[in-house]
């Protein structure tokens, strides 16, 4: 089969510039102009929520340094957040809120009040216009750091503070039960908690500990609860008595490694999909350790650590916060993380619940990001949707910026060959799709669009010749723009040869016994194609030989090493060396 490069897909944003071609648009608004440094402070609660009412967020406009008088705000948007308006705002000696809304519309908030030990609920009825609430005080829950979860099926909610405590409120703003989940360790007591609630009613719970009489972030640790928070236990399910302690010392699962006890380590966020408990943390050693972490939840098995950096392609992630976002309920959807590339917002995506992940998105404005969050769910017509505050002068304190932003998940990008085969002409074969694709229509030359159809690696084209366009649809229910083709090769006519060095995805990823490499040679040259473990140390040469013609090839690995012995699961590299250039990707061996 003769095939010609004709199609490259272009990215979504219709003004993408140079550094984000091929990527997803960054849509940002402007918030609010004059905030406070911490405006969005706690990176790992939820202060951005979406339902059929809007798009809602929390954010402190003002503070002092007492925290006795701080203005906050309630913001909400009608136009999938082009605009926002102010709903309510008030003064008080707190932290932003976190927020919740129900399937109605109904919209919770929990904040803090540093002068009296409590705290206080809001409930925004949805037919109202959430500026008149109905407020709850939660006795003894004033906490400098808190998470909060709706548990819609069981009637609920969850706080969850640094103080110790988790509070189960019900929907009427009482106070069900107050438990006392930690007491201080040995080494460290509770500092930054963090919880989510999957789809099947499980409360995961983590936290960030801080070493006694020492500014040290010490370790992190998890736990779950299978029946409302009336019981615990280990990822292994190995029932636990709480209070337990906080620290190494206790019997909780420790999410940090050995060595990362002398140095601040983080916790970013949590999310829990598809059977996998996913981390994101920091480790501030020597060089500075960006981690991606998973969990298999039936083995409690951690079958994937991806540090010193969380990386796609170009797009490198190292910030203390950011937030997971996908659709929970969905099967096999999509899981992004949004945080701090360089002085940019950039997004990673993963297609296989984060075996491997790719570039999703950058933003082209430059920031001095801090704090960035976000909604752990998409909204309904499937955006990744969170705020983030800019430091504008240079103490960071007195005047900054936020910023709203929206990226919409799906479908990125994509590679259209155009080819022919004797017995069966003309075919359409899509290469490094993003996304998973479940509908896909063309369009003539003279402008008429084809009829969705199922999406299929290799297909015909419509009657009438190549298509001038093509629209893929992921499985989301989100459609991505337009895709032009561009200037290219007439069919049939020229070089079959790559116009580029390239090095593909492998496929399958995760595997258990084949998987394959594709890779691009634009013109004759010695190659040399290497597994590598994560350390860099060559586990085995697939390929080693004096040149190769220019074309496409494809190389497989059954998995074992040079020796013949197999590998162990887990993370490894693969690299392909030709002259001076080189690409390396990932890939997962889950056996």
């Amino acid at each position: 089969m003769q095939r010609i490069p004709y199609l490259l897909a272009a990215g979504l944003a219709s003004a993408v510039t140079a550094h984000a071609a091929g990527l997803t648009e960054v849509r940002l608004t402007l918030l609010d102009a004059e905030a406070a440094g911490y405006a969005t402070f706690q990176s790992h609660n939820q202060k951005v929520a979406s339902s059929a009412r809007g798009i809602f967020t929390t954010h402190l406009r003002s503070r002092n340094e007492a925290f006795t008088a701080q203005q906050w705000r309630l913001s909400r948007s009608v136009d999938g957040g082009a605009a926002f308006e102010t709903v309510y705002e008030s003064v008080d000696a707190t932290n932003p809120p976190a927020i919740e809304t129900d399937a109605a519309g109904n919209l919770y908030l929990v904040r803090s009040n540093f002068v009296d030990g409590s705290a206080s609920l809001y409930r925004f009825p949805a037919g109202g216009g959430f500026d008149q609430p109905s407020v709850s005080r939660i006795p003894g829950g004033s906490a400098g750091k808190y998470s909060m979860n709706l548990d819609e099926a069981r009637g609920r909610l969850y706080y969850f503070t640094w103080g110790r405590s988790l509070f189960v409120l019900g929907l009427d703003g009482a106070v069900l039960e107050r438990q006392q989940l930690t007491v201080d360790g040995a080494n460290a007591g509770p500092q930054y908690p963090l919880s989510f609630l999957d789809p099947s009613g499980v409360l995961h719970a983590a936290w960030t500990t801080l070493q006694h009489g020492v500014y040290m972030y010490w370790d992190i640790h998890y736990m779950a609860s299978d029946d409302g928070a009336r019981s615990w236990r280990r990822m292994d399910g190995t029932a636990l008595q709480v209070p337990v302690p906080v620290d190494d010392t206790g019997p909780t699962d420790r999410i940090t490694l050995d060595d990362e006890f002398e140095i601040h380590s983080w916790l970013s966020n949590l999310i829990v999909k598809d059977g996998k408990a996913h981390f994101v943390y920091a480790a501030q050693a020597e060089s500075w350790r960006q981690h991606y972490v998973r969990y298999d939840l039936a083995t409690a098995a951690r079958d994937v650590d991806l540090y010193p950096t969380f990386e796609g392609e170009e797009i490198r992630l190292a910030s203390l916060d950011g937030f997971f976002a996908s659709r929970a309920t969905l099967p096999e959807a999509p899981l992004y993380y949004v945080s701090r590339a360089g002085g940019r917002l950039g997004c990673l995506a993963s297609d296989d619940n984060g075996g491997t992940w790719y570039d999703y998105a950058v933003s082209d404005e430059s920031f001095n990001p801090y704090s960035i969050g976000g909604a752990r769910e998409l909204t309904a017509d499937g955006a990744i949707v969170g705020t983030f505050t800019d430091y504008r002068t240079a103490e960071g304190r007195d005047l900054s910026q936020v910023h709203f932003f929206r990226i919409q998940g799906g479908l990125s990008r994509a590679r259209l060959e155009i080819g022919s085969e004797p017995d069966r002409g003309e075919s359409l074969r899509f290469h490094e799709v993003r996304g998973n694709p479940a509908t896909v229509r063309f369009r003539t030359r003279s402008g008429d669009w084809g009829e969705w159809r199922a999406f299929e690696e290799v297909m015909q084209p419509d009657p009438g010749g190549p298509p001038a366009h093509f629209q893929l649809r992921s499985h989301l229910g989100v459609d991505s723009q337009v895709f032009p083709v561009e200037a290219g090769t007439a069919v049939g006519q020229g070089s079959a040869s790559p116009e580029a060095f390239a090095l593909g995805q492998n496929y399958p990823n995760p595997f258990n016994t084949w998987t394959t490499i594709a890779f691009s040679l634009p013109e004759r040259a010695p190659c040399r194609l290497s597994i590598l473990d994560l350390q860099g140390r060559r586990v085995r040469d697939l390929l080693a030989r004096g040149d190769l013609p220019p074309g496409r090839h494809r190389v497989a690995w059954d998995g074992t090493g040079d020796a013949g012995g197999e590998a162990a699961s887990g993370v490894y590299l693969y690299r392909l060396r030709s002259g001076s250039e080189t690409r390396t990707r990932r890939l997962v061996l889950a056996k």
